[in-house]
């Protein structure tokens, strides 16, 4: 009888394997004391064990397999836990999880299991589950906000709602419903052996199909009841889909960038800048810089008052990198005063012309520090007199205009990022 108990167990680890779009996996085998693992999972306001929605026909064929082959006297008890979806009124939920939970009840009468055997649980609303499927989900419009929402109203469920549902007008709520609420509508039903006691379901469930209540993974991982014709290719698949998905942690929320152009500093040109970010790929940067050093016994004039303006737009997934992280292009414009001399001749003007496109891309190197490199391309007009020393005094030559097309300006900059918990 056990080597038959095995044998079932592989096939219905198996076929879970094949795929759910309403969970990554709808049943599994596990420790000496648990037959099988199963979900069951109900459409919008449905109470009823419908095989037709999801992968419910599939787990419904394997707990006919196993039923129909195992020993009614080597089940020691069924445990049902159910769990609604967080997008009904709480005390609506709580009787739709009951409702779920007798649906169940009712449906295992086919198998001809003893009414003391069925141990029903009704969790209610699943939001720990939620939140784990947020987190893992990079398509989730506007996943940061989301999960800032439901954290920090974490004592209010009935604001977190109705907050989920104004957000940005709706459209992450639209995901959600279509989504992930549907993964969260589910009973598992847990089959337990002969000597094993009941085993109740934790109010803290893992992602998709709850693990079972072991203490260290590697005390599940070994007794994965695998037959011994099976390949150590799938005795490692079949182990592996017992270890839950973890939370990604709490990241850190760009909101402002103070930098300095470093490239400016070794030219001896004093220089800031600052980036807000405008959204999740874009953002405003702007610069100052102020060199302004004066020796007139040696004829030595290096000042100049420069300041711009610069869009950017952040590319790749954004939700996969921080603010103001990878690469980006820009369009920027800018303009200044100057005054420049060296021994001997001097020119003094302004330019108001440089603009053009920049390309780059910022490394972030700790929580609050990253190092950016870009380097702008475009046009930039001048219009300037020349002057030369003469007695103390300096006398103007000639001016002119100038017009440069080609590289306008280089960065390595050192940013510092000011952030906020999401």
């Amino acid at each position: 009888m056990e080597h038959r108990i095995g044998i079932l167990a592989i096939l219905v680890t198996l076929s879970g394997l094949l795929g759910n779009v309403y969970a990554a996996i709808p049943f599994l085998t596990a420790t000496d004391d648990t037959i099988c693992r199963i979900a069951i999972y109900f459409d919008v306001d449905d109470t009823r064990v419908n095989s037709c929605y999801g992968n419910n026909n599939q787990a419904i064929n394997s707990l006919d397999s196993l039923f129909a082959n195992l020993d009614m006297k080597a089940v020691d008890g069924v445990n049902v836990v159910t769990y609604v979806s967080p997008d009904g009124d709480k005390i609506y939920n709580k009787g739709l999880a009951n409702k779920r939970n007798n649906s169940i009840r009712e449906f295992l009468k086919r198998y001809s299991v003893e009414i003391d055997k069925v141990h029903l649980v009704s969790e209610g609303e699943d939001w720990s589950e939620f939140r784990k499927l947020l987190v893992t989900d990079t398509n989730l419009p506007d996943r940061e906000e989301v999960l800032m929402l439901i954290d920090y109203h974490k004592d209010d469920i009935v604001k977190r709602k109705y907050l989920l549902r104004k957000l940005n007008q709706g459209i992450a709520y639209k995901y959600l419903v279509h989504n992930i609420f549907p993964r969260l509508r589910r009973s598992i039903i847990t089959i337990v052996g002969v000597n094993s006691g009941i085993i109740r379901e934790s109010s803290e469930p893992v992602s998709s199909v709850s693990v079972l209540s072991v203490s260290k993974q590697e005390d599940a991982l070994p007794n994965c009841r695998l037959d011994k014709s099976v390949s150590e290719r799938e005795k490692t698949q079949a182990c592996e889909v017992v270890v839950s998905e973890t939370e990604e942690p709490v990241k850190d929320k760009t909101l402002l960038a103070i930098k300095n152009n470093l490239l400016y500093d070794l030219a001896l040109a004093p220089n800031i800048e600052v980036e807000i970010p405008v959204g999740k790929r874009w953002s405003l940067n702007a610069e100052y810089k102020c060199p302004w050093w004066l020796n007139s016994k040696h004829d030595f004039c290096y000042q100049l008052l420069s300041g711009g303006v610069e869009g950017r737009c952040w590319l790749g997934n954004r939700r996969k990198r921080n603010r103001l992280t990878g690469h980006f292009i820009g369009l920027y414009a800018e303009g200044g005063i100057y005054d420049f001399q060296m021994r001997g001749d001097g020119y003094q003007g302004k330019y108001y012309g440089a603009a053009g496109v920049t390309y780059g891309y910022a490394r972030q190197l700790a929580r609050h520090f990253s190092l950016e490199f870009s380097l702008g391309i475009g046009y930039l007009a001048t219009e300037y007199k020349k002057y030369t020393p003469y007695e103390g005094d300096i006398v103007w030559t000639n001016s002119g205009r100038y017009n440069f097309i080609g590289p306008t300006k280089a960065k390595v900059s050192l940013v510092w990022l000011i952030t906020t918990r999401r």
